[in-house]
């Protein structure tokens, strides 16, 4: 006799269907949940992300998250920087990700 056979052995038996619900026990006026088609994608000039960005905002990016990943004074979570962190950081903030059209 095995470890798991012995603690089955105190558990009853289920009966097949014994926890199915009936159609008798839902009612007719319950909300049913309906199917919304959304646009399959969305339009291009709408979304941009660092891939789409400006040169300049990835430029202003990558020197920001290089120092900060260096520097033992910065801490980005609590907006800890110090001078040129600060002035990266503004840098980053200020460069825009889309360019003008």
């Amino acid at each position: 006799m095995s470890l798991l056979s012995g603690l089955l052995d105190h558990i009853p038996p289920t009966i097949a269907g014994a926890d199915k619900p009936t159609m008798a026990n839902h009612t007719t006026d319950r909300p049913r949940l309906v199917l919304v088609e959304r646009p399959a994608q969305l339009p291009a000039s709408t979304y941009t992300n660092a891939a789409t960005a400006t040169p300049e905002w990835r430029q202003a990016r990558d020197q920001y998250l290089g120092h900060i990943m260096v520097c033992r004074s910065c801490y980005a979570p609590t907006g800890r920087h110090c001078t040129a962190g600060a002035d990266l950081r503004a840098s980053y903030d200020n460069t825009p990700m889309e360019s003008p059209r």
